[in-house]
């Protein structure tokens, strides 16, 4: 669910499911070669002239989408995706569930695959990001939360997987920004993860109303804060995609109004090194009637174009979400 005042309440919704302990320590894999060059990133002095280029190339592009019929995933949001032969969609339900697929539109309810009980010390596990590592395994960072004791304490943990349908949780927290004392600046969320060309990973997570990247130089086991996004006033739920020119396409949450009320909708934004963003001025994907919430786009490229998934809430009677969220998609020739 979203880090945002207005989505808060709805993941009280959410009914939690027992499931086997799992957990072990931290798989300790060697690191990558702290020697070697700095991820894509262009000397300072040409950062404004790289993120410029970028913006002239990818204004274009993947800014026009048309929503698919039906409904991907019902009473769920936040979701993410490993496409090889069949798609595994890895989402926020009771616990962490997955689903499975052949089409993308079409999943099968496969099962939870982390719960609260997985983890010390948490009221729920949300959020998951899924990546390959280098030993040809998989690692999911999701979020642990004390949502019912303390809605600002959201922390980054991890489990690891084999085949990516069985996942054992992995001892200790992975990563939590402490926030620079600014306002909105209040926790850990909502992670989506980009392996660079020098082998190390960067973490883009949100951190109340606005993101934030860090690196990691093993594999997801450590990671060392980067930089906060300069997106808008509210810019959360970040999912970054490198497309086949090198360049990075940024798809993110925001809102009319910075305290995260009011109308909301997903927008895009381009970089040439995936920390210097310029924004798309326009809306990509709104509520589809009026007063509802759209979350998490999670894009990935399919065999004729991009599709996006994406959580939407429905606004009920009395100025409350009395519906469970769903898991959309829309689709993008590029």
């Amino acid at each position: 669910m979203k880090p945002v005042f207005t989505i808060t309440l709805l993941i009280l919704i959410i009914l939690i499911s027992g499931c086997v302990e799992n957990r072990i320590e931290p798989e300790k894999e060697p690191p990558s070669n702290e020697s070697k060059s700095a991820a894509q990133s262009p000397p300072e002095d040409n950062k404004e002239i790289a993120t410029a280029n970028a913006s002239g190339q990818n204004a274009g592009r993947l800014i026009k989408w048309a929503k698919e019929n039906g409904i991907r995933i019902k009473g769920v949001s936040s979701s993410t995706i490993i496409k090889s032969n069949e798609y595994l969609m890895y989402y926020t339900g009771n616990g962490i569930e997955m689903a499975q697929s052949s089409d993308g539109l079409n999943f099968v309810h496969l099962g939870t695959i982390i719960d609260i009980k997985d983890v010390n010390g948490v009221d729920m596990v949300t959020n998951p990001a899924v990546f390959e590592t280098n030993y040809g395994k998989y690692r999911m960072i999701f979020e642990g939360s004390k949502m019912f004791r303390d809605k600002n304490d959201r922390k980054l943990y991890s489990a690891i997987s084999l085949d990516g349908l069985i996942w054992i949780v992995e001892e200790g927290v992975r990563f939590q920004d402490a926030g620079d004392g600014k306002p909105g600046e209040l926790f850990t969320s909502v992670p989506d993860i980009m392996r660079l060309d020098d082998g190390r990973l960067r973490l883009y997570y949100t951190r109340g109303g606005t993101s934030a990247t860090a690196l990691s130089n093993d594999d997801g086991l450590t990671w060392i804060k980067e930089t906060n996004l300069k997106l808008r006033k509210v810019a959360i739920d970040p999912d970054i995609v490198l497309l086949d020119d090198g360049t990075y396409k940024l798809f993110f949450t925001s809102f009319a109004d910075e305290f995260g009320v009011g109308e909301q909708w997903i927008m895009s934004a381009n970089s040439a090194d995936g920390v210097n963003f310029t924004i798309d001025e326009r809306k990509l994907i709104g509520p589809s009637a009026p007063g509802g919430l759209v979350t998490d786009p999670d894009v990935i490229k399919t065999d004729n174009g991009y599709r996006m998934y994406y959580g939407e809430f429905k606004k009920g009677e009395h100025e409350i979400y009395e519906n469970e969220p769903n898991i959309m998609s829309a689709f993008s020739s590029g």
